[in-house]
């Protein structure tokens, strides 16, 4: 059984109208499983349509990534039950779900145009994607997904140092052990960082499969092609002030981080801005090289504990 859980983000409704589009297109639910729909929106757009949403929750006002996700996470723990969760900024391929099921001691996260681009005459994936780049061109899309499932086997499972987690399945065993999402990172950022460290600490890997393709917009914010020109004006008058406050949204949750699990670990994962120079000044060059994440982050919190 499988408890599925998309979250919706402000302002983001013709994502989530792909994303659910796709998804039931391209998803094999079985009868027991849930879907469960977490709508920061504001609006009750999508309760009257035909989705097949078995739990539907309106947030009047956004929640944090943590408090919604442990919302879908709890009902999963309830029923024992593997858990998908899901941004609302993917588009769904052909075939995608199965390769992310064939282990039940990892969290699996489908490649997506993060890992992996391609480039046609008219249409070329990229980094950060809007609707308008996807939305002609999903014929293209299949091609290039044809392609990347040629490309990788199965089983081509593979670690990352930096992942992040905008699709990804949690088996029940992996979830059941290391529970819910750390809902004091909620607003600051690095939850889902921190559950992949104490997944690791626990024995269970992060793995991307290759075999799997996605597309994920990433990151669409409350501003991003959403705001009026009025909108615009204001964001730009406060551009300074809410500079200011990035920074400081950012050293809460690395503060948080070091508390939690020391400068080492944080550096390299949280943070990341010099992983790379700070793993190969402690002595990682090789491990970070291969991207073993999993035995990077457990012989540096064994390091801490045993200092």
């Amino acid at each position: 059984m499988t408890v599925f859980c998309l979250v919706s983000s402000k302002q983001t409704e013709d994502y989530t109208r792909v994303c659910l589009d796709t998804f039931f297109k391209h998803t094999p639910i079985k009868k027991e499983d849930i879907f469960v729909f977490i709508n920061n929106d504001g609006t009750r757009i999508f309760m009257n349509e035909n989705y097949p949403i078995h739990n539907y929750t309106n947030n009047e006002k956004p929640m944090g990534w943590a408090e919604n996700f442990n919302q879908g996470l709890k009902i999963a723990k309830d029923y024992k039950a593997d858990f998908v969760l899901i941004t609302n900024d993917i588009a769904f391929t052909r075939g995608w779900y199965e390769p992310i099921c064939q282990k039940n001691d990892s969290i699996i996260i489908p490649c997506c145009n993060i890992n992996v681009n391609y480039d046609a005459l008219n249409f070329k994936t990229r980094f950060v994607m809007k609707l308008e780049d996807y939305l002609p061109n999903v014929e293209q899309l299949d091609a290039f997904v044809r392609f990347q499932r040629g490309a990788y086997l199965f089983n081509e499972l593979y670690e990352r140092i930096f992942t992040q987690t905008y699709l990804a399945r949690i088996p029940f065993n992996v979830h059941n052990e290391v529970g819910y999402f750390d809902e004091t990172f909620s607003n600051c950022g690095g939850e889902d960082m921190d559950f992949r460290i104490r997944c690791a600490i626990k024995g269970f890997k992060t793995l991307i499969a290759f075999h799997s393709y996605v597309i994920h917009f990433h990151g669409k914010s409350s501003w991003d092609g959403f705001e009026s020109k009025e909108e615009e004006k204001i964001r730009r008058e406060k551009y300074l002030q809410s500079k200011e406050e990035e920074k400081i949204r950012r050293e809460k949750y690395l503060q948080k981080s070091r508390e939690k699990w020391g400068s080492l670990i944080t550096d390299i994962f949280v943070d990341g801005k010099n992983a790379k120079e700070r793993a190969y000044e402690i002595g990682l060059k090789d491990m970070f090289d291969n991207n073993e994440s999993f035995n990077i982050i457990n012989y540096l919190y064994n390091l801490r504990k045993n200092a």
